[in-house]
């Protein structure tokens, strides 16, 4: 039993392909196991302990399927090997397509695809990163399934409906299929192996591809949306303003892409605000890049193929775009961190060139750089790590400070609890000045306590600490009330209740009003939890 997985195993898969499978899943779990292996949960978290990720509404059509196999249950390490598997099988893709066959170069092509930011804030949201890791898989294949001199439809067809799928998950991964795409037509351009009309042939198809892939994605997410009751577009992340275009528009949208393009590598004017190691890696990153390029274009030559070379600057100049291409979309849409890990195939292009045109000396420097920004990345990632688990240390201490304290003064009359405010989330001084946190580069973001968003503080306090108003163990008979959490405009919450004592919006807009509350001091002052009437007030922070 098994001899056919065995021999399937050993005479048909590459063993570069083996190769970059174990160096990106054995990297990722070196870099990514503190994150596996402990409780370090985001304010999203809170909402999916358990969640079908059915978030229809927000383009995402395919990403319950997506999700399906790790269970909907927020399982650490579950979710986390299965991604380390998918960016493995997406290693492999990689090298595939790239013709990578230098044991080194694979190595770092697995560890940048594991390790680059983007995939690190994805495991902060760990719940859907085996989803998303699979749209990565499904980019590359489109890449791979329709690579110059492809005549085969059933494999463009195959290219078409991965691009498709990879939309229906997570749309940010089409800039992965796009940067690969540019980036494979750069080398293979730098190559000259093939006559033009197939150059030509190839655009036309990726042509087809991509639009014919956006428009049965757009259909698929209309008709989703009328089979599940007719639902509208939320406002999540501008997805709900796809297509309306005002004045200025395109200028403004390239503004953006130059901008966040830039922001990528610097992050911030390091002028004013200094120097990080993620900065000096990338200026000598970039230098190199330059450099690199400059030398493949020169002993290729390129340069004497003119319309070929004119197409290879129209690959290097559209690259910003395709990364960012989202924007050229919607006037509402803001990119976050692990919306570029199309970025990471930059590294990667720059790994192959440098192998393929620079002398071995020079090639074996830009190896070592490389493989130095991938260490860089790991130890920011697990300085990520640590944060977070500083943030829900510091978390579950207010909770249980909040819920000890409304024992202490919950006589069995209270029946719903009214909270003012929040607690900050982001600490600039701690970023600017302290403890080394402008090292976590692009994963700038600073969570001092899962008590600073939306309904997270009455979830955390029911779901991780267990609070209880004794009223409800008194009058069994009196059902703990239903609470709808946030708005039907965030993805993670529309439509989806739990049980807490909370009181409705009307009472809480009342009791903001009165002057008792208004004097009330800020948490973790002795009175910043105080009994009105049968209510239990909590003041987590001013409101304005």
């Amino acid at each position: 039993m098994g001899e056919g997985f065995v021999e399937f195993y050993q005479t048909r898969i590459k063993k570069s392909w083996k190769l970059a499978f174990v160096s990106a899943f054995v990297i990722g779990l070196l870099v990514h196991m503190y994150k596996f292996t402990n409780t370090l949960l985001g304010h999203d978290s809170l909402f999916n302990i358990y969640g079908t990720q059915n978030v229809v509404r927000s383009g995402r059509w395919f990403l319950a399927a997506a999700c399906s196999l790790s269970s909907f249950f927020d399982l650490p390490w579950v979710n986390g090997v299965l991604s380390l598997i998918w960016i493995g099988v997406a290693a492999a893709v990689v090298i595939d397509i790239f013709r990578i066959e230098n044991p080194v170069l694979i190595l770092l092509t697995g560890g940048l695809l594991v390790t680059f930011p983007a995939v690190t804030q994805t495991f902060y949201f760990e719940y859907t990163a085996d989803g998303y890791m699979l749209a990565m898989v499904l980019a590359a294949l489109t890449v791979r399934f329709s690579m110059i001199g492809e005549r085969r439809k059933s494999r463009l067809f195959l290219s078409f409906c991965c691009i498709t799928l990879t939309c229906g998950i997570y749309q940010a991964y089409v800039s992965f299929a796009l940067v690969l795409s540019l980036g494979y037509f750069m080398t293979e351009l730098l190559e000259n192996r093939y006559e033009k009309k197939l150059y030509t042939l190839w655009i036309r198809n990726q042509i087809l591809i991509y639009g014919l892939g956006m428009a049965a994605y757009y259909v698929i997410w209309q008709i989703a949306m009328v089979c599940q009751g007719n639902l509208q577009p939320n406002q999540y992340m501008g997805i709900d303003t796809i297509g309306q275009i005002g004045p200025g528009f395109l200028w403004d949208a390239v503004k953006q892409t130059m901008t966040s393009f830039v922001s990528v590598f610097m992050v911030w004017n390091f002028l004013r605000r200094g120097l990080t190691m993620y900065t000096v890696l990338n200026i000598l990153f970039l230098m190199a890049a330059a450099y690199i390029v400059v030398t493949a274009v020169r002993k290729s030559r390129l340069y004497t193929r003119k319309g070929q070379m004119l197409l290879f600057l129209l690959c290097m100049a559209a690259i910003p775009f395709a990364v960012f291409i989202w924007f050229f979309a919607s006037q509402g849409i803001q990119y976050v961190v692990r919306m570029e890990q199309s970025v990471c195939l930059l590294y990667i292009l720059c790994g192959v060139l440098a192998n393929r045109w620079l002398k071995p000396g020079k090639s074996d420097i830009a190896a070592l750089l490389l493989a130095v920004i991938i260490f860089n990345n790991g130890v920011t990632a697990n300085m990520m790590y640590q944060y977070m688990h500083r943030c829900y240390e510091e978390s579950y201490a207010t909770g249980v400070e909040i819920a000890t304290h409304i024992h202490l003064l919950d006589d069995g009359t209270q029946k719903e609890i009214v909270i003012v405010g929040l607690t900050s989330w982001f600490s600039e001084e701690e970023y600017e000045s302290g403890g080394g946190l402008k090292e976590l580069a692009l994963l700038k973001s600073i969570y001092n306590n899962l008590f600073s968003a939306g309904s997270c503080p009455a979830l955390f306090l029911s779901e991780v600490v267990g609070l209880e108003l004794s009223y409800y163990r008194v009058n069994p008979e009196m059902e703990v009330p239903p609470v709808d959490v946030g708005s039907n405009n965030w993805p993670v919450s529309g439509g989806w209740t739990w049980r807490f004592p909370l009181a409705d919006e009307a009472v809480k807009a009342k009791l903001i009003d009165t002057k008792q509350v208004a004097d009330m001091p800020v948490w973790p002052a002795a009175d910043s939890i105080q009994v009105i009437d049968d209510l239990i007030v909590i003041k987590l922070g001013n409101v304005e």
